[in-house]
């Protein structure tokens, strides 16, 4: 029997196809591995596009038994379901409270034509507003809708939820749908932050209206 005639080129190509049936997989599992590193220790961040911080899962606000401070029940999606900004406090909403939902309702104005897309929300936990925080929010918050929300209520629907509700210098977004989805927080309520913060809510919402 004649002995096959020893190819190195045949070899080197065997060895090619041998490399890159067991390389491939490996160089996907190391890159991905890598890929996980950086976005668990937020070298990297996934959610780029959005300057808030996305809440994973959304949580469903609307379909909460919701009152108004007047004890009428609230229809979230009446007259018209719409993109929301919620701002949470209690009877005063004041100082940092106070900041927020003036960043909420001029980041509605600077929208333009489509501020008629976006809502403001004040939710207070003490089921009341001062009659001084009423005449504010007539005068200088027109439309904005108060409901009356309970503590308990707030920490049940945030329970699968790694973020807190009753976070200073915070407040969040709620789709057309009522899924609260994300969040705005500030370290500090210096005028340069807030005005940062603005423009920040401003670019996201404009994705999220087109």
């Amino acid at each position: 029997m004649t002995e096959p005639k020893f190819n190195p080129e045949q070899n080197k190509k065997n060895r090619k196809v041998i490399l890159a049936i067991f390389g491939i997989p490996a160089l996907v599992f190391l890159l991905s591995t890598i890929t996980y590193y950086l976005v668990e220790t937020r070298a990297i961040d996934l959610e780029t596009v959005n300057n808030g911080q996305l809440i994973t899962p959304p949580l469903q606000f609307a379909e909460l038994e919701l009152f108004t401070v007047n004890g009428d029940e609230f229809d979230y999606t009446k007259p018209e379901p719409k993109w929301a900004y919620l701002v949470i406090g209690d009877r005063y909403c004041s100082n940092d409270c106070e900041r927020m939902l003036y960043v909420a309702r001029q980041s509605i104005t600077a929208l333009g034509k489509n501020m008629h897309k976006v809502r403001l929300l004040y939710v207070t936990t003490d089921g009341v507003i001062t009659g001084s925080l009423q005449q504010q929010l007539q005068q200088e918050y027109h439309g904005v809708d108060i409901i009356s929300l309970s503590r308990p209520a707030l920490e049940h629907l945030f329970e699968a939820s790694s973020v807190n509700p009753f976070e200073e210098r915070s407040f969040f977004v709620i789709d057309p749908k009522g899924w609260l989805m994300m969040t705005y927080h500030v370290d500090n309520t210096e005028q340069a932050t807030l005005n940062d913060l603005g423009k920040s809510v401003i670019r996201d919402m404009k994705r999220l209206i087109k």
